[in-house]
């Protein structure tokens, strides 16, 4: 670079040494700000290409988290409906036990010899106090949900396109 410039200098006639001097200075500042204006110029592209692949990534991988969210909701929501039906067959088919249950020691109760209406009453006491705490394990188990969280890792090598 510095015999381009001597080059342009030495051609120029100018008779006053200072302003050759001037002249030199100005033309050797101008080629330098040219030089780093470019150089920063290819730094700063390059760099907004990759905070501009970042951004594209980034939308890419809302736009599956926010599926992935739907599609889980959807999941439990019908894991959820399944595990209620559970616990709703569950509950009815203990009932009919209780009820079988109770008839049949009622039938042993009736032909004992031995104080028959104070053991039948106690029976049905506390297959009735069974069934209420059943009832209520249940409603608690029912309202109590699930919250699934999610993590997300990145994905080396992804490739996403325009």
């Amino acid at each position: 670079m510095s015999n381009i410039l001597t080059d342009v200098i030495e051609d120029v006639q100018i008779k006053p040494a200072k302003m050759k001097l001037v002249l030199k200075w100005t033309i050797s500042i101008a080629m330098s700000a040219i030089v780093i204006a470019f150089t920063f110029g290819q730094i700063k592209t390059a760099r907004i290409n990759k905070l501009n692949s970042l951004e594209n990534l980034l939308d890419a991988n809302t736009e599956a988290m926010i599926e992935l969210r739907t599609e889980m909701k959807v999941g439990f929501d019908e894991v959820n409906v399944r595990i209620n039906k559970i616990y709703d067959d569950g509950y009815k088919a203990f009932n009919n036990f209780q009820q079988f249950n109770n008839k049949q020691l009622g039938l042993i109760i009736d032909y004992s010899n031995t104080n028959k209406g104070m053991l039948k009453e106690m029976l049905e006491l506390k297959s009735m106090e069974q069934t209420i705490q059943l009832e209520n394990t249940i409603e608690k188990a029912k309202k109590e949900t699930y919250v699934p969280t999610i993590i997300v890792k990145p994905i080396k090598d992804t490739v996403i396109k325009k």
